[in-house]
């Protein structure tokens, strides 16, 4: 295919300069594909030409002595801006259509392209009646030049439809005479999808909460449905499972949303301060009070939302104060007589069998119905398996900003191990499964040797006990490093190569080498 050749042309300000240049080219007898003239600038585009007679066009056009200089340059202004705005088109998440008053096709974006399955250049310069339905509402616009917005279209190919909404507006000139139309396009599932986002805040609400499964999607229903009420609720489910991450978004879709969410973990401090953290106390009200006493947490929540984590392991004394808050809606502070009014929500959450606990007197059964109005099932991750590859790739693509953007590329066989076992751990262990995965990697890409489950690499036969008690932290780091280098020496054949991959000096890693006994040559 010929090429073309642009040339920037500096002239003084005078009338017929641009006809002295034109004169040139015909002179050479070189064909003019196009012309922009400005008040001390002309620019040309011609056909391709050789180097000598480039030099000889260049020469003639010095001879005129209103030229000051000429460059040759890589697009002209027009050129410029026309690519800037079929980039802008083609970026556009919709179809864009433009044809002119001869119903020939100008525009056809890559969107269009993908939609109609044709491409471009079979389409632009075509009449745009071969392509879409005779009765297309962007034909009226030069009957009536009425605009019109989201028009559903289906075009019946045989072996496939072309179902999308429409607008269009129509081009007019200084008269008001239609000389063309411009349409957006959208593929009508994708415009489904999108109102479906916009007429729901759900989406926001659970974007921590990764996974696609049905199992998991249906926890979600419940728990925004359960979010409008005022219920208390009862979160069961293994640990790891993501119970503070539901908590957050029942807050998040309630009618508290805009006051504060406080979770306080029942197992994490003894039973005094506990007591004290919750309800409260009064100056002197025991050694170590504060000088005015503090509000507890129910008071600080007030208006919000309290989420008790672990509440299995909160002991039967306060559990009766518990009972109270829930029953009457007051919180009394530890040594006061005076009684506080508080409004708040509460979400509490256990990985413990409460109705066992009740049994054997563990448990106060009266709270135990009173927290449990709406009790939600958190499936453990071996029940949901479907949602690891995404959990994964949220994993990867929020640790590779700690790690530098480490992590390019995740190989099918390091999803399919992870797939093969339990997560006892369930998604907390997956995370951490992932990151030492990561730390482990000697590349870019994350495969299946990069994996340590309970610090047992899976695929082979090597396990690294490393979380055996007789171990001690150092012994447990001089085994990740030993293994690190080994395979890093392995696969790059050269200790400098190993060295510069693993990030340390030429002497450091044969230090290591000496240390660990690892030079085998």
């Amino acid at each position: 295919m010929k090429g073309n050749i642009r040339f920037e042309i500096k002239t003084k300000d005078t009338i017929g300069i641009t006809l002295k240049i034109l004169e040139k080219l015909y002179e050479m007898k070189i064909d003019l594909r196009a012309a922009e003239v400005f008040s001390e600038k002309v620019c040309v585009k011609i056909d391709e030409i050789d180097d000598e007679k480039k030099k000889k066009l260049i020469d003639k056009l010095y001879s005129i002595d209103e030229v000051l200089k000429v460059e040759e340059v890589e697009l002209l202004a027009y050129e410029k801006n026309e690519r800037k705005l079929i980039a802008i088109i083609d970026a556009v998440d919709e179809g864009i259509l433009a044809v002119n008053k001869d119903y020939e096709v100008e525009i056809f974006n890559r969107y269009c392209e993908n939609l109609f399955r044709c491409s471009k250049d079979e389409v632009v310069g075509s009449d745009i009646r071969n392509i879409i339905n005779k009765d297309a509402p962007i034909l009226s616009l030069f009957k009536d030049g009425i605009p019109y917005d989201n028009i559903e279209q289906l075009i019946d190919r045989g072996e496939y439809k072309i179902h999308y909404l429409t607008s269009g507006r129509p081009v007019l000139d200084d008269e008001g005479n239609t000389i063309g139309a411009v349409a957006s396009i959208k593929d009508i599932n994708k415009a489904m999808e999108l109102v479906e986002v916009v007429n729901t805040i759900k989406d926001g609400a659970f974007s921590e909460i990764i996974g696609k499964s049905r199992s998991i999607e249906y926890v979600k229903r419940i728990a925004a449905s359960v979010a409008k009420t005022s219920s208390t609720v009862l979160l069961l489910g293994e640990s790891g499972t993501g119970k503070e991450l539901f908590a957050k978004a029942i807050h998040r879709l309630s009618s508290r949303a805009n006051n504060k969410f406080i979770a306080v973990n029942c197992a994490a401090l003894p039973e005094n301060l506990l007591e004290s953290e919750l309800f409260g106390y009064v100056e002197g009200s025991f050694t170590g009070a504060l000088k005015g006493g503090k509000n507890g947490i129910f008071v600080e929540a007030n208006g919000g939302t309290l989420f008790l984590d672990e509440i299995g392991e909160m002991p039967l004394k306060l559990q009766a104060k518990l009972l109270r808050v829930l029953q009457e809606g007051v919180v009394r502070r530890i040594g006061s007589s005076e009684e506080v009014k508080v409004d708040i929500r509460i979400i509490a959450a256990t990985n413990r069998d409460l109705d066992n606990m009740v049994k054997n007197g563990q448990f106060r059964e009266d709270l135990y119905y009173r927290l449990s109005v709406m009790p939600i099932y958190l499936p453990p991750l071996r029940e949901r398996k479907d949602d690891i590859p995404l959990l994964v790739n949220y994993f990867v693509e929020n640790l590779n900003k700690k790690f530098n953007g480490k992590i390019k590329k995740i190989d099918i066989g390091f999803i399919e191990e992870l797939m093969k076992y339990d997560w006892p751990g369930n998604i907390r262990e997956l995370q951490n499964v992932v990151e030492r995965s990561i730390i482990l990697c000697e590349g870019n890409i994350l495969t299946r040797d990069c994996i340590y489950i309970n610090v047992e690499r899976i695929g082979k036969n090597v396990t690294m006990n490393l979380c055996g008690d007789e171990m001690k932290l150092e012994e447990v780091v001089a085994q990740c490093e030993k293994e690190a280098i080994r395979r890093a020496i392995e696969k790059y054949k050269s200790y400098r190569a190993a060295a510069k991959h693993l990030g340390v000096s030429h002497t450091t890693i044969m230090n290591k080498i000496k240390k660990y006994k690892l030079d085998h040559s």
